[in-house]
C-alpha cells in the first residue's frame, strides 16, 4: 500500500512533461518575434525609399519624375527584397544599376525586385504642398509559421470560405496551423518560377516641398 502511495506520488519527469507542453508554444511566440522584428526594419527602409524617391524628382521635370524616382527606390530596397531563390550569376537577378555596389559586388537574393517594389507619382503638380512619392514594397515573410499566419491576416480581398476560417479563429475554434493556411495565405505567385511566397504590402508616401527653382524645371535638359 505504501509502494502504490509513493509512485503516486512520484514526480520524476514532470519537468520534462512540462517542457514538452510548454516549448511549442514559446518556440511560435519566438517565431513571431523574429518575424516583427523585420517588417519593423523593412517598414523603416521603406518609408525611407518613399523620402529618398519624392527627393529625387525634384531635379527632373514632370515626365521623367516617376522613371528617376523607381531608380532610386528599387536601389534602396533591393538590401532588403530577400527572394527566397536566387544564385550566383548576375543574369538571376535585379538589374546592376539597382543591386551593384562599389566595392561590395552584386546583392545577393534580389530576383524579384521588379515584381516587390511599385513607385507612384503624379504628373502633375496636384498637391500645393510639392512633389508625392507613394511606394508600395511587397515583403516576403520567410520566417515559417509565422510567415503564412501573418499573410492570412494581412490578406485584403477574402472570399467567402476565407472568411468563415478567419471568424473561426477569431473565436478560436480553430488552431493557427500554419498548414491548414498555406492554401488560404496571401502569396505572390512568381509566373517564370511557377511558385508562391507570402508577403505583406508596406506601404509609405511623402510628400517634400519643390523650391522656387525647380518648381519649373526645363522639359529637355
Amino acid at each position: 500500500m505504501k509502494r502504490s502511495l509513493l509512485f503516486f506520488k512520484r514526480k520524476d519527469g514532470a519537468a520534462l512533461l512540462e517542457f514538452v507542453f510548454c516549448f511549442p508554444i514559446l518556440f511560435v511566440l519566438f517565431l513571431f518575434a523574429v518575424q516583427f522584428a523585420y517588417i519593423m526594419i523593412t517598414w523603416q527602409v521603406v518609408h525611407y525609399s518613399a523620402y529618398m524617391g519624392a527627393r529625387s524628382t525634384m531635379t527632373v521635370n514632370n515626365l521623367q519624375r516617376k522613371s528617376r524616382a523607381e531608380n532610386v527606390v528599387k536601389r534602396i530596397l533591393a538590401v532588403v527584397s530577400a527572394s527566397p531563390s536566387d544564385s550566383r550569376e548576375a543574369g538571376d537577378r535585379a538589374d546592376d544599376k539597382y543591386i551593384k555596389l562599389d566595392g561590395w559586388g552584386r546583392l545577393p537574393n534580389t530576383k524579384y525586385l521588379d515584381q516587390q517594389v511599385k513607385v507612384e507619382v503624379p504628373l502633375l503638380d496636384i498637391d500645393p504642398r510639392g512633389v508625392k512619392c507613394t511606394v508600395q514594397f511587397k515583403m516576403f515573410l520567410q520566417v515559417p509559421v509565422a510567415g503564412r499566419i501573418i499573410s492570412f491576416f494581412a490578406k485584403k480581398e477574402k472570399n467567402e470560405e476565407e472568411s468563415k476560417w478567419q471568424e473561426k479563429l477569431e473565436e478560436q475554434r480553430y488552431a493557427l496551423n500554419p498548414a491548414l493556411l498555406a492554401q488560404y495565405a496571401n502569396e505572390l505567385e512568381v509566373q517564370k518560377d511557377k511558385l508562391k511566397y507570402p508577403y505583406i504590402t508596406l506601404t509609405s508616401s511623402c510628400v517634400i516641398p519643390i523650391p522656387y527653382a525647380t518648381k519649373f524645371y526645363p522639359l529637355t535638359r
